[in-house]
Parts: structure tokens; C-alpha cells; sequence
């Protein structure tokens, strides 16, 4: 019996072997590593001998070692058997996190606008004004909600659904378990088909999990946040307290005005405008006031990540034990 072992320190992540070798597997840097304890059925030596000798660095051995067959079968059915480990990412990966606000507070800012700026079509400063005022209100305070579900949409995407929605990337949770599982299942199907001398007949989906997401992250996302523009609102300071962000401008032009005595005579018209000042401190802290609001009402999001991993956890810890069991059954 053989065993294959990799010198990490020589490997440079060329990645060749891990296309031709199923016991060989690349890690996030590209560097290659041997799945489960490298022990290459004698059916496979050949091949794997002549993947070895093509290794541009060295860094694959192939050595001859000897084992109690019955003792490692035994061995291998107890470990088949075991509970699974899970270590799920520390809750602060997926927390909302109050440090975020100002971050999440600039990413909406730019999200919505208010009609009519810089139509001159006011006759004074304070008709002006008060139409600025009136957009405001109308176009950008109350869509508090909207901009709610956008900071939390945002948190979900950049922590939450590292962790708790399924996605086949190397920095997804789920996706690492999934890899981490069948590359575990495919070390010990090799090893009992060198043990035993015989190939295993196994189906062609065995190496894959399908559980994914439960229903119950599926309905928390989809619909819990339906309730957060009430909530929010109440954190909020009225309308009114962001007014200063409402600026006027004006321009002129000459026009012509006739007289009832006298000739016409040329004079300066002035007309007004509103604008949204997005520099204004105002409309800022409007956007800062959205977000930690926000973050107040959305930290219920980590709880409902957690009781999702825990029933993630059951989910694929009840699938691996139906492929054990099958398993089991083949020796």
C-alpha cells in the first residue's frame, strides 16, 4: 500500500496534479494538499506514480507503508460514524455592527433625488424654499423605509450572506463545509477501496450536499423587514430638522416692459430655484440618523443567522448520515 504526502514549502500552486489526482486538492493560496490521509489505492498507484514523477518542484512523494488492514477498517467505521464538528464563523463576522453606520450612511446617500432643482420658476427666495421643502418631504424623508431595506440589503450582502446563504466561493461558510465534506467522504472511499482491494459501487451525486439554505432563512430575508420603516421612523427627527439642507438660487434676465405712458424700458427679472445641498452637514446626518436607526431595529439579523447555521448544521449532519449509512452497507 502507498501513501502520497505534499511539501507544501516546493508546491508552486502550478495546480496540474489536483486537475488529474482526485486525493489532491488546492487551498485558497493555490497550494496543494492531500485529501484525508493520502492513502492511494493500489488500482490508482500507476497513475498517481506518473502524476508524482511530472511535479515540476518535487513536491509530491509517493512512499510504501504498511498497514493492518481489518485494524484501519475498523478504525474507518467508528470515524464514518462520529458526530461531525462544525466550527461556524465567531458571531462578530456576521453581527451588524454599529462601526458600519457611516459607511452604510454614505452608500445611500446618493440614492435618491428630489425633482424641480434648478427650475427658476419661483418668484422669490421663500416661494423657492418652501417648494424645496416640500420635496423633501415628499421624495426623500419618506422613503425612510426604502432607504432602510437598502442598508440592511447591504449588510446581508457583505456579512450575512458570507455566512448564512449559500454561495460556491471559497469564503462562503456553507460553500467550505460542502468542499470540506465530500473531500472527506472521497479520502475515505479511497482508502476502503485500497483496504479491500474491491471498487465501491457509489451514485453518481454521492460526493454532493444539497442541502443549501433552509426555508427558514429563505422567509426571514424575504419577508422580516416589511415591518422596519415603522420601527425606524420613531428614531428619526422630524422633517423639519433637516430643512437647512433646502438652499435657493437665483438668476436674471433682461426683459422688455412696456408702459401704459412712455416708452418701453429694459429691466433685470429675477427668478428663483431650489437644491438639494448634498454637501450640507443636514442631509448627512439625515442619512447617519437612517443607518443607525436602522441598525438599532436590524440587529435581530444575527439571531436569526445563528438559529439558520444551527439548522444547517442539522440539516447536512442528517444527509451525511444517509451516505454513511449507504456507505457502510458497500463493506
Amino acid at each position: 500500500m502507498q501513501k502520497l504526502t505534499v511539501q507544501s514549502d516546493k508546491c508552486n500552486a502550478c495546480g496540474m496534479c489536483a486537475l488529474e489526482c482526485e486525493i489532491l486538492q488546492e487551498n485558497s493560496a493555490g497550494i496543494v494538499e492531500v485529501v484525508g490521509n493520502g492513502i492511494v489505492a493500489d488500482s490508482d498507484a500507476e497513475k498517481i506514480a506518473e502524476i508524482v514523477s511530472l511535479c515540476p518542484t518535487g513536491a509530491l512523494n509517493l512512499e510504501k507503508i504498511k498497514i493492518d488492514a481489518k485494524a484501519r477498517l475498523a478504525e474507518i467505521k467508528s470515524q464514518l460514524q462520529a458526530p461531525l464538528e462544525f466550527n461556524p464563523p465567531p458571531k462578530e463576522d456576521y453581527e451588524f455592527r454599529l462601526e458600519d453606520k457611516d459607511e452604510y450612511a454614505e452608500a445611500i446617500q446618493d440614492s435618491l433625488s428630489i425633482s424641480g432643482e434648478y427650475e427658476y420658476d419661483y418668484s422669490s427666495a421663500s416661494s423657492a424654499e418652501s417648494a424645496g421643502r416640500a420635496a423633501f418631504r415628499d421624495e426623500i424623508y419618506s422613503q425612510v423605509d426604502a432607504l432602510a431595506q437598502q442598508v440592511i440589503a447591504m449588510y446581508e450582502q457583505r456579512r450575512i450572506n458570507k455566512v448564512a446563504r449559500y454561495a460556491e466561493i471559497d469564503t462562503n461558510y456553507k460553500f467550505g463545509v460542502h468542499k470540506k465534506l465530500a473531500g472527506d467522504l472521497r479520502a475515505f472511499v479511497t482508502e476502503i477501496e485500497s483496504l479491500t482491494g474491491k471498487k465501491i459501487s457509489l451514485p453518481q451525486d454521492f460526493y454532493a450536499f444539497k442541502t443549501r439554505d433552509t426555508d427558514y432563512i429563505n422567509d426571514r430575508q424575504d419577508h422580516a423587514n416589511e415591518w422596519l420603516a415603522e420601527s425606524i421612523r420613531d428614531k428619526i427627527d422630524s422633517a423639519s430638522e433637516f430643512y437647512h439642507c433646502i438652499k435657493t438660487d437665483r438668476e436674471y434676465e433682461y426683459v422688455t416692459v412696456s408702459h401704459f405712458f412712455g416708452d418701453d424700458t429694459r429691466e433685470n427679472k429675477y427668478t428663483y430655484a431650489y437644491y438639494l445641498n448634498h454637501e450640507s452637514s443636514g442631509l448627512r446626518r439625515f442619512y447617519n440618523q437612517v443607518a443607525r436607526a436602522t441598525w438599532k431595529s436590524g440587529k435581530y439579523t444575527s439571531r436569526f443567522c445563528e438559529e439558520e447555521l444551527r439548522r444547517f448544521h442539522k440539516d447536512i449532519e442528517a444527509e451525511w448520515k444517509g451516505k454513511i449509512s449507504y456507505l457502510l452497507k458497500q463493506f
